[in-house]
């Protein structure tokens, strides 16, 4: 498995910590984003490094504007 910096892991937290502030599970958002759960998963454990299109997806769906998923990170 591809190693990734600690950056991906925060980013991943951060996702989490987003998503969980609009009470939606991690299933909830990978299909509201098109993807499985389980990689949906991998993103929010900062194992996976998703495209730029992917982030910004993500951003929409938790409704917040890209640059606060890089928030603090």
């Amino acid at each position: 498995m591809e190693v990734l910096s600690g950056t991906h892991k925060k980013l991943g937290q951060r996702i989490k910590e987003l998503r969980g502030g609009l009470n939606m599970t991690q299933e909830d958002l990978a299909i509201k984003v098109g993807v499985d759960r389980s990689y949906m998963g991998f993103i929010e454990r900062g194992e996976k490094n998703p495209r730029l299109s992917m982030l910004d997806k993500i951003a929409k769906t938790l409704k917040v504007p890209l640059s606060e998923l890089f928030q603090s990170i």
